[in-house]
């Protein structure tokens, strides 16, 4: 089916289908990476949105350096589909993950970030048995109160672990700032981005001052690394999702373009306020941001239910009506990939590709 509707006229596609305007997504893609290089900073975005191995290769082809990503079975995906430079971004635990995790790093040079000594210790053994020497950087909770080693000197004593373990290679820090996420103040959010970004860098040059080499100080997502990006000392930002264009990062001030949407089809209209559409929650899940109803910006008011979507109107109308098509703009895409298949890439209204969601599934 998937290798018929490339050239079929986007009208052709049955509902509800994942739908990716090539054009936006190319704008996206060029002014992030612009927006990075300028600063001289590294990108490696972060796949956890898209899981496809195919967007990763445009996003390197831009200028990426490798992908962020949050699963060692992801690491997998992307490493069996030639991407050769991985941070997991997570910590990777237990004997049967760390013994994927040592493995995987034969095929790609794979990092993964730690917060304690005895997930250390137990990288190192799965390292020995693997015969692989992986990367391994130090997460520090710098603010968001997640995961992490606090900044300073139990960082520094967590890195010189790292660093005495034969089979593992200490690469630096890695925090992710988003706790500012949801300050609605612009210059209270910029104020903390900068307070929490200077906690990684003193604890980098707190481990470089113990005697330890730092190459990676890594922070920054979508929504913060147009400020993040900016500050000297970070060597690279994670920032991924941003180039589908979410409703989230654009009410952000994110200078980016709707791309990535949900093409669907009402099926109903019970009355003239209300419209039923075949995308529910096993097709968008808007529990983080509601998607943005392009054909009609004045609705405000939806719910989804397992596979049916409502729609109120403000006032009664007779459109749009039953059969008629309706895009769904992403509201935020980490939500969205992982339910589809395939994303259809849509030029000038024709399907031009279709790329597999290979990491899928890929919890553990």
């Amino acid at each position: 089916m998937y290798t018929t509707v490339v050239g079929c006229p986007v009208a052709e596609l049955d509902t509800p289908a994942l739908v990716l305007d090539l054009d936006a997504f190319e704008h996206n893609l060029a002014t992030m990476a612009a927006d990075i290089a300028a600063r001289g900073v590294s990108w490696r975005p972060h796949a956890k949105a898209h899981k496809s191995p195919a967007v990763a290769h445009r996003q390197i082809a831009a200028g990426a350096i490798g992908v962020t990503c949050a699963k060692v079975s992801e690491a997998e995906v992307f490493a069996a589909n030639g991407i050769r430079d991985i941070l997991i971004a997570n910590e990777v635990v237990g004997p049967i993950k760390t013994r994927r995790f040592a493995a995987v790093c034969r095929q790609a040079d794979v990092i993964v970030a730690v917060d304690s000594a005895d997930n250390v210790r137990e990288h190192d053994r799965a390292a020995a048995t693997a015969g692989s020497k992986p990367r391994v950087v130090i997460e520090v909770n710098v603010g968001m109160e997640r995961a992490g080693v606090l900044p300073g000197a139990p960082t520094v004593e967590l890195a010189k672990l790292v660093a005495s373990m034969p089979n593992l290679r200490f690469a630096g820090v890695m925090a992710w700032e988003g706790h500012t996420m949801a300050m609605q103040g612009g210059d209270e959010r910029v104020a903390e981005i900068h307070a929490a970004v200077n906690r990684l860098l003193e604890t980098a040059q707190a481990c470089r001052d113990a005697g330890l080499t730092v190459d990676i100080v890594s922070a920054g997502g979508t929504g913060t690394y147009l400020t993040t990006v900016g500050i000297a000392g970070v060597t690279e930002v994670q920032a991924g999702g941003g180039v589908f264009g979410d409703v989230l990062y654009r009410r952000l001030g994110v200078n980016v373009k709707p791309a990535l949407s949900v093409l669907a089809t009402v099926t109903s209209r019970p009355t003239p306020t209300r419209i039923i559409i075949d995308a529910g929650r096993k097709t968008i899940d808007p529990s983080s941001r509601q998607p943005d109803i392009l054909e009609h910006p004045e609705i405000e008011r939806m719910g989804f239910s397992a596979e049916h979507g409502t729609l109120h109107l403000p006032a009664p109308s007779d459109t749009p009506r039953v059969a008629d098509r309706l895009t769904l703009q992403s509201g935020y895409s980490d939500q969205l990939c992982h339910l589809h298949e395939h994303i259809h890439g849509v030029r000038n209204g024709v399907v031009e590709t279709v790329w597999p969601v290979a990491g899928r599934g890929r919890l553990q």
